[in-house]
């Protein structure tokens, strides 16, 4: 094959946490749709790069087969090369056009993933990624679609022409790139003032592409195949594949708070009560710009909205940084789960040690989440709670930590460890060394001992980044 610009300008290689199964079938649950089991599936990623997410997912999940593909050839090799190091069992790649896969030619899955693929491809390739989905997907398969949306995509075009018509003398792709980050951070920092329509909008849109590195603004905003779509396009393009809207894989999308306040029976009226226009004419509302739909094959009718049944069939756990409630079942609720913070507990456990009525808890948890405070989950994280007498880091973490600062947590969050001696830490944590041992190859590796109150302090923060397998 052909190289592609993939091959010339890598793409970062981080997992995305709504991309994940579990993430996946919260949405479906949460919409009344009964998925597969996220923590045994076997989940397909086309346009997985270097292997960043799968190899993530796959070192996270045992009972997971995960399958990436990608028409870039170099990333691939280092994706087959990682798995080979790592020592993952459960993770292979693959090098394919999906015009090749239209027939379901790599068998069937329970998840599809296209991130950062529909639109940024010519259209008989995205016509054949739906393809490729549809005849992929186990019956009661679940997949993850994102896309650039209108009309906000409208207003990044303009940002998009403006910045190429700046570097139309470059040569290179990253030199387009820099050339065109030029005119944005001179936009910037000279925009007109918020109080014009037009000064508002390069203040929200502007600050994100003269900020972004140069791979984002290559292969995100400057590439010769960039098409947002309108929702209603988009469901209808699915729709000829046999394929049905369940709702959005950022979770908060979900809430009809995006929405002003009064105005969502408004616009379900104006709608004729048809879901796929009332996404479309939110978005119309909110001028959004990028979706992450989640779909399914035609005919499982999806709810409009989180229901207070599936609620109690979920998981739960307090948001990073969120704020506490401070009266209610809510507020109790989120005093139990603080003090897990950030493990998932399901909705029965919960139940018990509050002693409350199930409508009730369910309507309370459902409160904070359309609030941002609380997340559902399908199921409990597994890590460790506590490091153990012979502490096992990830092997993705280990394998990480040897190459670098930035690893990837058992939780599916991106961890930065900027202490050398820190990341020489996690590489010795194999599950073959006590304290003691641990010490004494520590104190070899960097030239310095480490008390048993230190190390001890930092396997526990360990455990509490989800770096500890259980």
């Amino acid at each position: 094959m052909p190289e592609t610009i993939y091959d010339e300008v890598r793409y970062s290689n981080f997992p995305y946490a709504q991309t994940h199964p579990d993430r996946l079938a919260t949405v479906a649950m949460l919409h009344g749709i009964e998925p597969p089991d996220p923590f045994s599936a076997r989940v397909l990623e086309i346009g997985c790069g270097a292997g960043g997410n799968m190899l993530a997912m796959a070192a996270a999940t045992p009972g997971l087969k995960a399958v990436g593909v990608d028409l870039a050839a170099t990333p691939i090799a280092e994706a087959q090369q990682a798995v080979q190091e790592i020592g993952l069992t459960n993770a292979e790649f693959h090098q394919a056009d999906v015009r090749d896969l239209t027939t379901g030619a790599l068998g069937q899955f329970d998840y599809v993933i296209a991130h950062g693929v529909y639109g940024w491809m010519p259209e008989e390739a995205d016509d054949a990624l739906l393809a490729t989905i549809k005849a992929s997907l186990t019956p009661a398969g679940i997949a993850y679609v994102s896309f650039n949306a209108q009309p906000g995509g409208y207003f990044r075009r303009m940002l998009r022409d403006a910045g190429l018509w700046h570097a139309r003398k470059e040569e290179t792709l990253l030199a387009k790139a820099e050339k065109a980050q030029e005119l944005y951070i001179f936009l910037k920092e000279h925009r007109i003032s918020d109080a014009d329509t037009y000064g508002a909008l390069l203040g929200r849109e502007v600050p994100v592409l003269a900020d972004a590195p140069s791979y984002r603004l290559v292969h995100d905003d400057l590439g010769d195949s960039w098409t947002p779509r309108w929702f209603g396009e988009f469901a209808e393009h699915a729709a000829g594949h046999g394929l049905g809207y369940v709702g959005e894989a950022d979770l908060f999308s979900l809430r009809s708070e995006m929405l002003p306040d009064g105005v969502e029976p408004q616009v379900w009226n104006l709608a004729d009560g048809d879901r796929v226009a009332f996404e479309h004419l939110s978005d119309v509302l909110t001028a959004r710009h990028f979706r992450q739909s989640v779909i399914c094959h035609a005919g499982r009718d999806a709810s409009a909205d989180a229901s207070p049944v599936q609620a109690q069939r979920l998981h739960w756990a307090v948001r990073p940084n969120a704020e506490p409630f401070e009266v209610g079942l809510t507020a109790d609720a989120f005093r139990v789960l603080d003090a897990r913070r950030p493990r998932a507990v399901s909705f029965e456990a919960l139940r018990e040690e509050l002693g409350a009525e199930p409508m009730a808890l369910a309507e309370a948890l459902l409160d904070g989440f359309r609030r941002e405070r609380l997340m559902p989950h399908a199921g409990p994280l597994r890590a460790a709670e506590e490091p153990g007498e012979r502490p096992t880091a990830s092997r993705l973490a280990r394998w990480q930590a040897a190459r670098g600062a930035d690893m990837v947590s058992l939780a599916y969050m991106r961890v930065r460890m900027e202490e050398p001696a820190a990341r020489v830490l996690i590489t010795l944590l194999d599950g073959t060394r006590d304290r003691a041992a641990i010490q004494a190859d520590l104190k070899a590796a960097v030239g310095f001992e480490i008390g048993l109150e230190d190390l001890e302090r930092n396997l526990v923060e360990l455990a509490r980044l989800f770096l500890l397998e259980p």
